[in-house]
């Protein structure tokens, strides 16, 4: 659901790989009708999932704010804020993250494979998960 007149919705996600103990954070900032402010990608290093959770509510709180943002609503799938599924933009996002080289990376359009993921947020459309 789209936010109100002058408020900024976050959507962020932190995730971290088994295997390598790497952690990364990304998020999306987007306007009440659902159009693209910015978006971002942060690769920690290694850590855990809650830091990387908290690192993507930083960085998200952090842009808006640069972008003259006071009103936020963040939504992030941590402990189940809010269901995996409405955070799509967000997990499409999480899955090519890691190719991206250590530090904070601000897209300040949205990239070409998130096109259909966002389209069909701004129209309401319920969708499963995305496979990563």
């Amino acid at each position: 659901m789209a936010p109100l007149p002058s408020v900024c919705k976050v959507n962020t996600d932190g995730s971290r790989i088994n295997s390598s103990g790497l952690i990364g954070a990304r998020g999306l900032l987007r306007d009440s009708y659902g159009s693209w402010i910015k978006g971002f990608s942060v690769n920690l290093g290694n850590g855990s999932i809650i830091e990387s959770e908290l690192w993507g509510i930083f960085w998200g709180l952090n842009m808006t704010w640069d972008a003259g943002f006071r009103m936020v609503e963040i939504e992030c799938d941590a402990t189940y804020h809010i269901f995996r599924e409405q955070n799509c933009a967000t997990d499409a996002l999480a899955a090519k993250s890691y190719e991206f080289g250590l530090g904070l990376h601000v897209f300040l359009e949205a990239l070409a494979f998130l096109s259909a993921v966002l389209a069909a947020d701004v129209r309401g459309v319920a969708r499963p998960l995305l496979s990563v």
